[in-house]
């Protein structure tokens, strides 16, 4: 199904901005869903989907698990017709005012056909996830025009011991209930610290050990302006480039990151190549890049090497060590926002709030 055409609930568009649905700003008594589009880690890890749960009751929200986000079926949730139908009953529930999945996987694409996007369309509300969630960010972009958070999700980030971390929290809560255009930061302290989340949460729950952040690098210094999106690099080159929820990326800041299975610099020279080809870099403004997880500093040096080979026919700013996807803490990311980048004052900023008021 096509989506209805844009309405007036469709942000203006200006420089550096697409024109997209935006959703409502968050308040106090939202109704958030659950889904679980992907792996069933809510079926796998209810202690941490119980902790989760109690953070976002204390930021004032009630917490509806749809009907399959918590089965556990192998590696995914439920069928691909069970997991579609709670992300279009979710939509489509007007008391449900933001729906959050649970953690991402590698199954995500399993759903797209299933998607009811008149429904979707007609409903906008929030949305967030990130990894393999990339996936639907694209469609759901693409085929209802909705703007979308590519952020924390219910079990990983969100059921931190003992809390989210607080630049992850301050984030978030700026991005759901704010009214200002976010002003994204350096975080001073990140982990990659891996606690087997089925043993330790349990027996001997810890806080994670941080390491110092050395800020943001600037490949290449520069100034752009752009609405911002991406998501995961390996998704992206795995399940959408080719298909038909792939979006035309003109004027966009791209944002990339990689997931916990860190593929290697050759591995990314590969992705950034496929990416090269389809003259992406020549329609971007900028580039950002996620800290990549599980990567050696000498890893981390070949990769930025990578990024700056692979787009120096664009001459774009690029910028990497971003606190957004595999690593904590975690930033959410209004996609289909305007953002501006400037190495000369260390700032992205976004240029509108990230939701509408009521």
């Amino acid at each position: 199904m096509s989506a209805p055409p844009h309405t007036a609930q469709v942000s203006g568009a200006t420089r550096g901005q697409r024109p997209m649905r935006i959703p409502t700003r968050l308040a106090a008594g939202d109704v958030i869903a659950v889904v679980s589009p992907a792996w069933g880690a809510v079926g796998a890890l209810p202690h941490r989907a119980e902790r989760a749960s109690q953070y976002l009751e204390r930021l004032g929200l009630t917490v509806r698990f749809m009907s399959s986000s918590r089965r556990n079926d192998g590696w995914s949730s439920a069928s691909p017709e069970e997991r579609a139908d709670d992300i279009n009953c979710a939509f489509g529930d007007r008391d449900i005012a933001a729906i959050l999945c649970s953690i991402g996987g590698n199954h995500t694409n399993q759903v797209l056909p299933h998607l009811d996007w008149d429904v979707i369309a007609a409903n906008p509300k929030l949305f967030q996830g990130y990894s393999d969630i990339t996936v639907l960010h694209w469609a759901l972009a693409k085929n209802a025009g909705l703007r979308t958070f590519y952020g924390p999700a219910l079990i990983s980030e969100l059921a931190e011991w003992p809390v989210p971390l607080p630049f992850t929290d301050a984030s978030l809560t700026s991005a759901w209930f704010g009214a200002e255009p976010l002003t994204l930061e350096a975080a001073r302290e990140w982990t990659e610290e891996r606690i087997e989340w089925e043993t330790d949460d349990i027996d001997s729950p810890r806080a994670r050990v941080m390491a110092a952040n050395d800020n943001w690098h600037w490949l290449r210094p520069g100034r752009a302006e752009g609405w911002l999106f991406g998501g995961c690099l390996e998704t992206i080159c795995w399940h959408l480039k080719g298909q038909a929820d792939w979006l035309d990326l003109e004027g966009c800041v791209l944002f990339l990151e990689t997931s916990e299975e860190a593929p290697s610099p050759a591995h990314i020279d590969a992705y950034l190549t496929d990416l090269e080809q389809l003259d992406i870099f020549n329609k971007v403004t900028g580039l950002i890049l996620g800290r990549p997880a599980g990567y050696t500093p000498a890893d981390v040096r070949a990769f930025e090497d990578v990024i700056v080979m692979r787009t120096a026919n664009s001459d774009i700013p690029v910028v990497a060590n971003l606190d957004c996807g595999h690593t904590d803490p975690m930033l959410t990311l209004p996609f289909g926002t305007g953002v501006s980048l400037d190495s000369a004052i260390n700032s992205i900023n976004c240029q509108e709030a990230a939701t509408k008021a009521r």
